[in-house]
């Protein structure tokens, strides 16, 4: 599988002004026709699976839970993608009311009207390391990159606004609004975000091990195959902290689509003669 390593930015969709303009269209012609057409509702589930190991790669293996890791000398490095159900349970409670979900990395059960599904907010993966031989291990989740059969380099998002990459706190900043709720939710989603996501200058010790979520914007429909690249991880340390041994490691998934129509509502009045 070949990547192609072109940086891009993908902005996330302002969804309020998609709605306002789709409505008014929507509107518009619901008034000529003289009918009311209700969206079907469909099942839509995106979700990723190891890409098929070659059996020359003999630092990876797959997990039984649809992980991929890399193992060696006691070290094991395990990357799985959370769906977005999978994402909900981890957080029930704050992805039940719609609009106002304060799961941070979903949107809940908000169902987008104009497609009849709730779409991907993000695209998040879990990285757990297991070490059992090093004085320490570590790595800058900052670094590491998605990178797609389309030819994309998606950056890992930071938390806090200082970020160098695009971040949680400035994403959700620019949805809030300005009453007492909208700051309580703000606050809600990123209490979360900072307790799951994985942290900047995080070593983990000798028979540590620890897990955190690295996220990614959402991926364009076209896509089949990611390469989830984590670039420089540290295994050995001189006595000033400087990094004297590393490796980089790349985790191959393939990419499927569940989509297809539940059930059809619709309903139309006799128009106008």
């Amino acid at each position: 599988m070949s990547f192609l390593r072109k940086r891009v930015y993908q902005a996330p969709l302002n969804r309020l002004g998609n709605r306002l303009g789709h409505c008014m269209g929507i509107g518009l012609g619901l008034l000529a026709a003289g009918c009311i057409i209700f969206p079907p509702k469909i099942h839509y589930n995106s979700y990723m699976q190891p890409s098929e190991l070659s059996s020359d790669v003999e630092s990876y293996r797959t997990e039984e839970d649809g992980s991929v890791s890399y193992v060696a000398e006691g070290l094991r490095v395990n990357v799985d993608y959370l769906t977005d159900a999978e994402l909900n349970a981890l957080l029930p409670e704050d992805s039940q009311r719609e609009e106002y979900s304060t799961n941070p990395y979903t949107y809940g059960d908000e169902v987008e009207g104009d497609v009849g599904y709730v779409p991907n907010r993000f695209s998040v993966f879990r990285v757990s390391v297991f070490n059992q031989t090093f004085a320490k291990v570590e790595f800058d989740p900052l670094e590491v990159d998605l990178l797609t059969d389309q030819g994309e380099s998606l950056h890992a998002y930071g938390i806090p606004s200082t970020s160098p990459n695009q971040s949680f706190e400035r994403y959700y900043r620019g949805l809030r609004g300005q009453s007492g709720n909208e700051f309580y939710r703000f606050e809600v989603r990123m209490g979360h975000v900072r307790s799951l996501g994985y942290a900047e200058d995080q070593p983990i010790f000798k028979g540590e091990s620890y897990s955190g979520l690295i996220v990614f914007d959402t991926l364009n429909p076209q896509v089949k195959k990611v390469r989830f690249v984590l670039p420089q991880f540290a295994l050995k340390f001189d006595e000033f902290g400087r990094v004297i041994e590393s490796i980089d490691c790349h985790f191959d998934f393939d990419r499927h689509i569940e989509k297809w129509t539940v059930e059809e509502h619709a309903s139309a009045g006799s128009p106008s003669q």
